[in-house]
């Protein structure tokens, strides 16, 4: 990836960055909290949706996008229109880190 691209993905605010373990996520570029359940919690990042699912979260720190997610992580999803101009229904792809 040359510099120029990769700069261009860091400031894509838009896009949701997810840096992920088993016990600790964080997501940034959060622009709204969807969901809380007992095993999922879903969030809107811009054109796209992304959804921890797992058990015992505590949320640690909302800051100016971000949001760090402390628990048992069991799985990552992603939902949103896979293309910019689309603004209808829901796409599916799943993460498989």
């Amino acid at each position: 990836m040359k510099l120029i691209e990769e700069m261009a993905y860091d400031l894509d605010f838009n896009e949701p960055k997810v840096t992920v373990s088993e016990k600790l996520a964080a997501l940034e570029n959060v622009k709204a909290i969807v969901m809380i359940s007992e095993t999922a919690l879903t969030v809107q990042c811009g054109r796209a949706y992304v959804t921890l699912k797992g058990r015992d979260f505590v949320i640690r720190e909302i800051f100016e996008g971000r949001l760090l997610v402390e628990g048992r992580i069991q799985g990552l999803e992603f939902f949103g229109a896979q293309d910019k101009d689309q603004d209808r229904g829901l796409s599916h792809r799943q993460a498989a880190r």
